[in-house]
């Protein structure tokens, strides 16, 4: 598989003179963007969730068209620091004349990997859930908040996550397949559930509700899988070493050339056109500011 190689240029975070409410807060009332252009705002208009509510931090530069601009979805690591996500993304934001949005899924309400990454397709006690509880479920309704705040005329937008975050969307792609996203990072993600209903979920999607339309659909979808060449080391205390991770590699670097290599075969095998491609970044690890300024070059 081709390898795309680019120099990642140091990135300076700097803070825009213009940005109103400074102290990144916002009033939680129907349109938090009213007034400001780099906050935070809870959500919890997703009645089945309504009561498991999460933080949108956003930033939106001065200079943009609010109705058009494009939109990104940010997803941070196991951390949750959407929060420093966002700040990672100010000066991509302004470079690029995109509006951001950084989910911070909290462990008051969102625990553990279950409940973030995994989506909560199945819940602790490993039983199978209903779709309209999943994590994924909240992405599609948060887009139409914004859509209606923001009078916005576009229909789509795009989704960068990294580490845990990383796990979110790809694994989003494939749950939610008719979702309307234009194109999405995966970027260093610690291991996979593979397109494979023959693999039990979560390294597969055997026993899940994903069926032959639901594969092509997800298979049509613009996702990148963005790999730290130097995020190589095997004995990453934060690495998932359990034996179906295992398979897919002993470090990141090898579960997402993993990743890729099967997914290809299976789309392959199954006759679908596939929209999802492998990019390695050389000279980077595990570090979620330079993995953005790689994407944002990918996606904008």
């Amino acid at each position: 598989m081709k390898v795309f190689k680019y120099i990642i240029l140091p990135l300076i975070i700097v803070f825009s003179s213009c940005r109103k409410n400074p102290d990144g807060d916002s009033s939680s009332t129907s349109n938090p963007f009213e007034n400001n252009n780099y906050g935070v705002f809870e959500y919890n208009d997703y009645k089945p969730l309504a009561d498991k509510p999460f933080n949108i931090h956003f930033y939106i530069p001065n200079s943009v068209d609010r109705t058009n601009a494009p939109i990104l979805f940010v997803f941070p690591g196991m951390n949750r620091n959407a929060d420093d996500y966002l700040e990672t993304w100010i000066t991509l934001a302004d470079q690029y004349q995109i509006m951001v949005f950084s989910f911070e899924f909290s462990t008051s309400y969102y625990p553990n990997s279950t409940s973030y990454q995994l989506g909560y397709i199945r819940d602790l006690n490993s039983n199978f859930t209903n779709e309209d509880v999943w994590t994924f479920s909240l992405i599609e309704p948060v887009f139409e908040k914004i859509k209606t705040n923001l009078n916005y005329n576009g229909n789509s937008y795009n989704m960068f996550g990294h580490s845990a975050g990383a796990q979110f969307v790809h694994r989003f792609l494939q749950f939610k397949p008719l979702s309307r996203i234009n194109k999405a990072v995966s970027a260093n993600a610690g291991w996979y559930t593979l397109p494979d209903t023959t693999i039990d979920f979560p390294y597969g999607l055997k026993g899940t509700t994903i069926n032959s339309n639901d594969l092509e659909n997800s298979f049509l979808k613009n996702l990148e899988v963005h790999l730290g060449q130097n995020d190589s080391d095997p004995n990453d205390p934060s690495l998932n070493t359990t034996d179906g991770a295992n398979l897919q590699g002993s470090h990141r670097l090898s579960r997402g050339q993993y990743f890729i290599l099967n997914s290809d075969s299976i789309s392959q095998i199954m006759n679908f056109n596939s929209n999802w491609i492998k990019k390695e970044v050389p000279n980077v690890g595990h570090q979620q500011v330079n993995m953005a300024v790689f994407a944002a070059q990918e996606l904008f």
